[in-house]
């Protein structure tokens, strides 16, 4: 009688609430799989309590095998971030004797995951390689896409752009986002609960989400201080979403205090995703350089004023006015915005059923079939 052969063993790793919850559909299908072994690896802004201390949404989740890697004490460089995450992934990739490393998108603790299982033998899994963002990200996304054995691409757009990389074709994979499905479901989901949970505004409100750009520390204050003016000119319910952790962030909290306590402005420190999008649904406008101002919120028909260079290059979309940081400009944008109205949805992630692929692929004898050296094919 043969044998079964043994179960592969994924290691996945999630450092944000935005990664998180994008990917939370195929690590569970990944944790039901009667072939594959899965454990998650929950570190960066998950475990900091000034953003939510949100590892805590993770294990409501029903996620059951955690491995808490705490890699920063807050607003450390990121530099460092990447130091500590490296050490503790390796290690912990041996100690388990993985089999595959399973990453997602442009942070630090990705690109460690990504190095450390290129360099102890570990097959890498890289989902949304290929696409286009400000800063530091391009550049960590694109050496992602050169440490990963296996690319799970959003679209042929962001195929092409890996195999500019020269990457070989067979280990590239079109099967849409997986934020695909999460936006289907913030389409048709109330506000009501999430109002309940977080004592938002009822509309009309508008949204502001900004971040530090990490190419432009000397102009991070000056730029989020413009958009604070702005939204005190505009006046009305206002949503702000506290930024990430890199850096420059200190600059952007300060600037963001003079929000503090204002009639009809909530600040929070983070949202589960699924939450937030649902917000996004019902906003006005979304104000800031969120990766969400030009990517979510024109697939769910929500106006965006992206401010500065962070999102550059990133969205075709009609809905998406692209301003300099200036508060005059600002304010017009949003002003139009707000008279515009809502705008029709507009696609560019793929059809829902990406976390389903991602899944079924992961269990198919030919992404492992892959060999792990790899070569440069040059076009």
């Amino acid at each position: 009688m043969t044998e079964p052969a043994p179960a592969r063993r994924i290691i996945g790793i999630t450092g944000t609430r935005a990664d998180f919850g994008k990917m939370r559909d195929v690590f569970l299908g990944l944790q039901e799989a009667p072939d594959i072994e899965f454990s998650l690896v929950v570190t960066g802004m998950h475990l900091l309590h000034r953003y939510g201390y949100t590892v805590r949404e993770i294990e409501r989740a029903g996620l059951r095998h955690v491995h808490h890697v705490p890699n920063q004490v807050e607003d450390e460089p990121m530099a460092l971030v990447l130091a500590n995450s490296l050490n503790s992934i390796a290690r912990l990739l041996l100690a388990e004797s993985a089999d595959m490393v399973l990453v997602h998108g442009d942070r630090v603790e990705a690109l460690a995951g990504g190095l450390a299982g290129s360099l102890t033998n570990t097959r890498v899994a890289h989902v949304e390689g290929g696409e286009v963002s400000g800063t530091i990200d391009d550049s960590i996304r694109h050496s992602l896409t050169k440490q990963a054995h296996v690319h799970f691409v959003a679209n042929e757009q962001a195929c092409a752009r890996v195999l500019q990389l020269g990457e070989d074709e067979d280990r590239i994979f079109v099967v849409g986002s997986p934020e695909a499905d999460a936006l289907a479901v913030a389409a048709a989901s109330p506000l009501g609960p999430v109002r309940e949970r977080y004592a938002t505004p009822e509309p009309p409100y508008g949204i502001i989400a900004m971040h530090p750009v990490t190419t432009e520390a000397g102009t991070n204050r000056r730029q989020a201080e413009e958009l604070v003016d702005a939204v005190l000119e505009l006046g009305g319910s206002w949503v702000v979403i506290d930024p990430n952790n890199d850096e420059g962030t200190p600059d952007i909290r300060a600037a963001l205090e003079r929000l503090d306590g204002r009639p009809g402005i909530v600040r929070l420190p983070s949202m589960r995703f699924a939450a937030y999008l649902t917000l996004l649904r019902h906003a006005e406008v979304v104000v800031g350089n969120s990766s969400s101002g030009v990517r979510e919120a024109p697939v769910l028909g929500t106006p965006a004023v992206d401010v500065g260079s962070r999102q550059n290059g990133r969205s075709p979309a009609t809905s998406v006015q692209h301003v300099e940081a200036r508060a005059g400009e600002i304010a017009a944008a949003v002003r139009r915005a707000r008279s515009q109205g809502r705008t029709p949805a507009e696609e560019h992630f793929g059809s829902v059923g990406a976390a389903g692929r991602i899944v079924s692929l992961l269990r198919d004898d030919a992404v492992w079939g892959l060999p792990l050296q790899k070569r440069f094919v040059d076009r």
